[in-house]
């Protein structure tokens, strides 16, 4: 009798991040004045509105015994983007799908390279037919995101045996294992550094596979290229490992 007398909402308050406006988050969370507070199946509700509204990364109910409720909100970001060929699918760095058919994408939103999709609907987790590309798409973001360095372009997940990024257009990065990432990012950072002191136009791939390791591959010239403009032979040659890991350790 008591939870059927007392304790009903009277309010429902939203605060967090202001992404959708109030009247909309709460329309989104299904919750209706006079309901009791305590039967209020917040888990449930948290679902709904996170799936309703894809900028939502997640929301959190809250109770307090002024039959007040509050979802707190934390908002989604674009951390990845899919090329469909004429658009861009956008995906948070959990895998979230935020957006389909967009046009553009901002210069800190990755390029995704990966395999096929089998669900890709905005407000759910993206499923790809390979599930090891979704799990080591969101281990190498969370990675980057305390990473000490800026001007990654793009990230590939096609390799579960070795992940790759690409640094400033020009620099594939080859990783290895999505786990080891997080653990080579100061060793990676510190090469990277000393790469754009030594050779700020240097194109071509670095090896961090094997850990504390780097090997250096220049981009061979193009054919097409004036003879003036290619790289002289000193330069174009692959650093040796030792020459590579002592001027990432400098």
């Amino acid at each position: 009798m008591c939870l059927t007398v007392f304790f009903k909402i009277s309010a429902v308050e939203v605060d967090g991040d202001e992404i959708y406006n109030a009247d909309r988050v709460v329309e989104a969370s299904g919750i209706t004045l006079g309901e009791n507070l305590f039967l209020l199946p917040a888990g449930e509700i948290e679902e709904q509105i996170e799936t309703t509204l894809p900028y939502v990364e997640t929301a959190e109910i809250s109770r307090s015994l002024s039959c007040t409720v509050t979802i707190h909100i934390t908002a989604a970001k674009a951390a990845v983007a899919l090329d469909n060929g004429d658009s861009y699918t956008l995906l948070s760095a959990s895998g979230k799908v935020l957006e389909d058919g967009v046009m553009s994408v901002g210069e800190d939103v990755l390029l995704l390279e990966a395999g096929d999709v089998l669900s890709c609907v905005p407000g759910e987790v993206i499923e790809f037919a390979d599930a090891d590309e979704g799990t080591d798409m969101t281990t190498a973001l969370q990675a980057f995101s305390g990473a000490s360095f800026a001007g990654l372009t793009k990230l590939d997940v096609r390799d579960h045996t070795n992940i790759k990024a690409v640094y400033q257009g020009r620099i594939t990065l080859e990783f290895g294992a999505a786990s080891s990432i997080a653990d080579k990012l100061d060793f990676v950072a510190a090469t990277l550094s000393r790469s754009d002191q030594n050779n700020p136009e240097f194109r071509g791939t670095i090896d961090f596979t094997i850990d504390k390791k780097a090997y250096q591959n220049a981009e061979e010239p193009s054919t097409t290229q004036p003879a003036s403009q290619a790289a002289a032979p000193e330069e174009s040659q692959t650093a040796s490992q030792e020459e590579t890991t002592a001027a990432a350790a400098a």
